[in-house]
């Protein structure tokens, strides 16, 4: 059976959710007609006030109507994570931080091990963007995600752009479509979305030239780039990447007074 999401956890009492007589254990199937993927999904189409809500309850297959106003919680709490399958990043960044941390299991004396397992996902997906702020790189969205993305004005998103110049950043990223980077945010704008930008500071990689003109494409970008952080890569002793630098206090003053000059020479 595949992995599903709308396991009701709990339910608010009072709630609509509650006077219609959801329970915990229920299976939230559909919404108005409409699969109940994640929580994306959830929010989304629970946020009209006329619900018919199609759900499971010990395998027998129920419908309720709900009638609540407009800015009212249905009062469903579910009892997974946010989606049933987390997207994982396929791209090879030159800075992973992930490739920064201690070995997970590791059996060798002095080195911490038995991290927090969140700490060593790789994702990359939009929905945990929209939802909690994470940083994807928009390169492995398909039509179907597109299409969802403007459905459902899934806005603002956080996007790792690292460089705008397209075949460095095919290296950097390593990943499909990676140098698409600024088609794929004027796309976002056509869809009338938004994003936050960061660009991982590599010393000798992309900072410099490549550094002023990121700052300059992503500026030009404004208002669907609403803001540029820049971050100075750190390097821990774990880090098993060869060729790649901390970035100094010397090069981080740099890069935060190229930033001012670069964003505010264009207001």
């Amino acid at each position: 059976m595949p992995k599903m999401y709308g396991w009701v956890r709990e339910v608010v009492p009072e709630s609509p959710a509650d006077r219609a007589g959801l329970q915990p254990g229920d299976l939230v199937r559909t919404i108005n007609g409409h699969l109940v993927r994640d929580l994306v999904d959830y929010r989304f189409y629970a946020a009209d006030e006329e619900l018919v809500i199609g759900f499971d309850r010990q395998q027998d297959q129920r419908e309720v109507r709900v009638t609540k106003t407009i800015d009212e919680n249905l009062g469903v709490l579910f009892g997974e994570e946010p989606a049933p399958f987390i997207r994982q990043c396929a791209n090879k960044c030159v800075f992973c931080f992930i490739k920064g941390l201690p070995e997970r299991f590791s059996s060798q004396p002095g080195l911490p091990h038995g991290m927090r397992s969140s700490l060593y996902i790789k994702d990359d997906d939009y929905r945990y963007s929209f939802l909690f702020g994470n940083f994807i790189t928009l390169t492995n969205l398909k039509e179907l995600d597109w299409q969802r993305l403007d459905e459902q004005k899934l806005t603002p998103l956080y996007v790792s752009v690292h460089t705008t110049d397209p075949d460095l950043r095919r290296k950097m990223v390593d990943g499909p479509r990676a140098g698409e980077i600024i088609e794929h945010i004027e796309r976002l704008g056509h869809m009338h979305l938004t994003c936050h930008t960061q660009l991982v500071l590599c010393p000798t990689i992309n900072d410099g030239e490549h550094l002023e003109r990121s700052i300059r494409d992503l500026t030009a970008l404004r208002p669907i780039v609403e803001s540029i952080s820049v971050v100075p890569l750190g390097v821990t002793k774990y880090y098993k990447l060869r060729n790649i630098n901390a970035t100094s206090r010397q090069q981080s003053r740099m890069a935060i007074l190229l930033s001012i000059f670069q964003m505010s020479g264009t207001t």
